[in-house]
């Protein structure tokens, strides 16, 4: 067993002790930016020309990264929403 192996073993703190559990580091890496572009669809929440407010966010999502496949714009976006649902029902709390 080399050093840091060892060493990993002896600290119950380390990466080992608690794996990385994200997945999609691309999305991650994007996702500041692409919140950005969709933040005031979900601030306003209302139907946008008759389309639902996810279906909104999808499509600028795509439109911002073409290069991603659907199922990619669909865990960014509900990441993103689920954001802001735990914001508007903390923000129903006080």
């Amino acid at each position: 067993m080399n050093r840091e192996a060892k060493a990993q073993g002896d600290n119950p703190h380390t990466e080992r002790a608690h794996p990385e559990r994200r997945r999609y580091p691309h999305l991650r890496a994007i996702y500041p930016d692409a919140r950005s572009h969709i933040d005031h669809v979900f601030h306003n929440r209302h139907d946008w020309a008759g389309s639902p407010i996810d279906y909104v966010a999808h499509r600028i999502i795509h439109e911002y990264y073409p290069q991603l496949v659907s199922h990619d714009v669909r865990i960014l976006v509900g990441a993103i929403e689920r954001v802001h649902e735990a914001l508007a029902a903390a923000d129903k709390a006080h």
